[in-house]
């Protein structure tokens, strides 16, 4: 009887421990809290964005902005500046020298 009860104890704690490792990548990474000020040059270096909503698992709204490998989380008003600037943004074309 006592082998029973802790091989069913065993095998409970073994589940719990698979269930949770599995569960680790799924935990999403929200913003808590957001600038409103991101200065222009960190918005040129801007690669891509996400929007997170709170309708979502995350409590609040934000812009998620990649910048190399970091990001930052602002304000959903940043996402206008952020467009204008790079749709007005085109890079410098550097001229070939004539020999």
């Amino acid at each position: 009887m006592e082998l029973k009860a802790t091989s069913v104890l065993l095998l409970v704690c073994v589940t719990i421990i698979i269930l949770t490792s599995a569960e680790v990548d799924a935990i999403p990474s929200c913003c808590v809290r957001v600038s409103k000020n991101i200065p222009r040059s960190k918005l040129r270096l801007v690669s891509k964005y996400e929007i997170q909503r709170r309708s979502g698992v995350c409590d609040i709204d934000a812009l998620i902005l990649h910048i190399r490998k970091k990001w930052i989380c602002a304000d959903l008003a940043v996402l206008r500046r952020l467009r204008k600037l790079k749709k007005n943004h085109k890079p410098k074309r550097t001229q070939a020298k004539a020999e």
